[in-house]
């Protein structure tokens, strides 16, 4: 049967755009200090992070299986990655910093905190600007979801060397991929010492989440002919967990299905939906500029608007500024992903 993963006939760009809205609707009722809405027991933010990671586990491990190339392999990923890191950290240390921190612009230039928030760049996860929203409800967060983008490079790296020990041809291995995961996860996240190790941290649960995808991806031969009855069998069992009662809704395995039905669903091609990827992928953008643009936004009008001004004016922000990123710099430095010569290469390059 024709892999739906291979072309753009598909509904995945459609799915990442509706994980980057979860996202921003969650985010919103935090930013504004109001009470955050829960789906099935998690944040609307964190599903939508779940979704994106299991379709990054899938699509990526589709991208490894077509091309085996550890050095291809890494710059695909650093072109698709770092141009927009680099975008977003350089917009709120140089632009948004000076213009809304209360200190003077010397002072802000030459705090340490101005220099350490530059280490976003090489991936350690910094958070504040001096001066820069500390009246606001969630306060000296200026971009909050960029703690997410070590953890999906991390995935990465294991699902790269995995590849290299030949455990990605074997598809009685793909449940490695998890446990290899999970375990890298584990050892990368640990807490300081003398603190016990949740027993699920959202960090392992999103690299579970990623080794979900890769493990569908490694499996696809078997459930994608049987996409619809797939699919129909998990929804009948989400809603048996939905019927025993709120310990079961409360674990974690409505979030495992719940991703596994994403997969699924972004596989298939639903008229109009899976078109949604014609103007550019604006999804990535999304996730790294709206946070600051939702913060900005509560900023500048003392948290006065309502939450449905407030969420339409961020999301219009933090578009303009996906799609300016797409076109001026993602997109750009996307045409120099390295290729496998022959029809393979088409493929992964789509």
């Amino acid at each position: 049967m024709h892999d739906a993963a291979h072309s753009r006939s598909n509904n995945f760009d459609a799915l990442r755009l509706i994980a980057a809205l979860l996202v921003i609707w969650g985010h919103q009722f935090a930013i504004m200090g109001q009470p955050v809405p829960l789906m099935w027991h998690n944040e609307p933010g964190a599903v939508g992070v779940v979704l994106f990671f299991a379709i990054s586990g899938y699509l990526v491990t589709i991208s490894w299986q077509a091309d085996p190339h550890l050095l291809r392999f890494a710059a695909r990923r650093a072109l698709r990655i770092w141009p927009g890191l680099c975008a977003a950290v350089l917009l709120c240390a140089a632009l948004l910093g000076p213009l809304v921190s209360t200190l003077p612009a010397t002072d802000y230039w030459l705090h340490p905190l101005t220099r350490e928030y530059f280490a976003n760049l090489w991936l350690d996860t910094r958070y504040a600007l001096p001066g820069v929203f500390g009246g606001n409800p969630f306060p000296s967060s200026v971009n909050g979801p960029l703690w997410t983008i070590p953890l999906e490079v991390t995935c990465y790296a294991a699902l790269a060397v995995l590849g290299m020990l030949g455990l990605m041809r074997l598809r009685p291995f793909a449940p490695l991929l998890l446990l290899a995961l999970t375990a890298t996860l584990q050892w990368r996240y640990s807490p300081p010492p003398g603190q016990p190790m949740p027993a699920w941290s959202p960090l392992l649960q999103y690299a579970i989440m990623f080794a979900l995808g890769a493990s569908l991806a490694c499996w696809r031969a078997v459930w994608l002919p049987r996409r619809l009855l797939t699919a129909a069998v998990l929804v009948a069992l989400l809603l048996l967990l939905r019927l025993a009662g709120p310990a079961l809704i409360a674990g974690q395995v409505p979030l495992l299905i719940l991703a596994t039905l994403g997969v699924i669903w972004g596989t298939a091609s639903t008229p109009v939906l899976h078109r949604a990827g014609r103007w550019g992928d604006f999804s990535y953008g999304l996730y790294i500029y709206a946070f600051p643009v939702q913060q900005l936004i509560v900023w500048a009008y003392a948290n006065q608007l309502g939450f449905a001004t407030a969420l339409g004016l961020s999301l219009g922000g933090a578009l303009l500024l996906a799609a300016l990123s797409w076109h001026l710099l993602e997109k750009p430095a996307l045409a120099f992903k390295p290729r496998r010569a022959g029809p393979t290469g088409a493929a992964v390059a789509a």
